[in-house]
């Protein structure tokens, strides 16, 4: 997993198959083949591709494509999403449009999360 640290800012693409942990901040886009985890305070100011996208900080994106997103409740997003599962925990804030894939349950899921941060 690539880690970028607290405190830590990248200025550009971000591009790999291993996983990706922000708790800095990204200033450009992310295409990560597996996971891609925006911690709480981190930022990401750009678009992400992804196969999975937790976001526990903020996300200012024109477009995420992801297969499967969840956004916790401490996410600040703004962006459309277009993805197969979306969940979105009671607390998050969501900005944009979202459109499900072929094979979608039919709609975000919205959840409490139970999760420490």
């Amino acid at each position: 997993m690539t880690v970028i640290g607290a405190g830590t800012t990248l200025h550009g693409d971000v591009s790999g198959r291993d996983p990706l942990e922000v708790r800095g901040t990204v200033e450009g886009d992310c295409r990560i083949g597996g996971l891609c985890i925006v911690a709480e305070g981190g930022r990401v100011l750009g678009n992400i591709e992804s196969e999975g996208l937790v976001v526990a900080g903020e996300v200012e994106a024109g477009k995420l494509t992801v297969d499967r997103v969840e956004l916790r409740s401490t996410a600040r997003v703004r962006g459309a999403i277009t993805a197969r599962v979306l969940a979105i925990a009671d607390g998050a804030f969501y900005e944009g449009d979202v459109q499900m894939e072929p094979g979608a349950s039919g709609g975000p899921t919205f959840f409490k999360d139970r999760r420490q941060a």
